[in-house]
């Protein structure tokens, strides 16, 4: 039996992979966060190693998972936040701030199958999942729908696409984009691709916009996402005025064990309640039961 706090710091690693972020997430020192970390993985006789660039534990994780069993029933007692995995909702309206009681993160690297990893690892207790890369229809999972919305190409307030008049996508192809590991996201993925807004392999020439950021820091990047990708009040990222005819969304995603949690289930009701609020704003997001 090891403390919450020792288990998080071990888990916050394999969780965002960077030592500041465990120790900005979990609100501990960055060095207590390594301390924990090494401590942890000695006491379940398991080595915790960088393989290509990722943070991976070697040995038997037998008695980890016993172990993170225990601690995740410890957090929907109360006795810690529980956790909230963002995906590339962590800087839009669901999860930032984090819903009460809750941490949220994005996991390292970036993919479908990370997130459904560390959720059935009981590294994190519930995700946020694009509804185009929901799981098969698993009996071990909880899947609720909560809203479907467009995907847009998003980019800096100042960029200079959105003075352009008669946007196209020809013309957005010739600026930076946002590159995507490709099958991180199968279901977006081939969404993407069967509309043609796959992010190009390689930049066109363009005189215009040579370099990934323009005049006074202002970035030239074309992003993926859509409305609940940044914050409306202070927006990192707006959407140009363009329809691709390609619909997202999201769902969240939880071990069927959990799903009927007073936590789980206030969670759902506070997500449900930020969308709505946005569809005042933004009134092409609809709501799914």
């Amino acid at each position: 039996m090891v403390s919450l706090d020792l288990l998080s710091s071990l888990d916050g690693l394999l969780w965002l992979q960077a030592g500041k972020q465990v120790g900005e997430t979990f609100q501990q020192h960055q060095t207590t966060v390594s301390r924990n970390q090494k401590k942890c993985a000695r006491t379940f006789g398991l080595t915790l190693r960088k393989q290509r660039g990722t943070w991976a534990l070697q040995g038997s994780t037998e008695l980890l998972n016993l172990e993170r069993e225990v601690h995740q029933a410890a957090r929907f007692a109360g006795q810690a936040p529980l956790r909230l995995e963002g995906n590339g909702w962590m800087d839009g309206l669901l999860c930032t701030p984090p819903p009460p009681g809750w941490r949220s993160g994005a996991c390292k690297p970036v993919g479908q199958s990370r997130c459904l990893e560390l959720l059935r690892e009981r590294i994190v207790d519930a995700w946020l999942c694009p509804l185009p890369d929901i799981p098969s229809p698993d009996p071990s999972l909880s899947i609720q729908p909560l809203c479907a919305l467009p995907v847009r190409l998003m980019v800096a307030p100042e960029h200079p696409l959105l003075h352009q008049r008669d946007l196209s996508l020809e013309r957005i192809r010739r600026y930076p984009w946002q590159r995507i590991k490709p099958g991180a996201y199968p279901g977006t993925e081939q969404l993407l691709k069967a509309h043609g807004v796959w992010p190009p392999a390689r930049r066109g020439q363009n005189r215009e916009a040579p370099q990934d950021d323009g005049p006074h820091g202002v970035s030239f990047r074309v992003h993926i996402g859509s409305v609940l990708t940044s914050q409306p009040e202070q927006p990192a990222l707006v959407p140009l005025p363009l329809n691709l005819n390609a619909v997202t969304g999201v769902a969240l995603i939880v071990l069927q064990d959990h799903a009927d949690r007073p936590a789980i289930r206030h969670l759902e009701t506070r997500l449900r309640q930020t969308l709505q609020e946005a569809r005042k704003l933004y009134p092409d997001i609809q709501m799914l039961a």
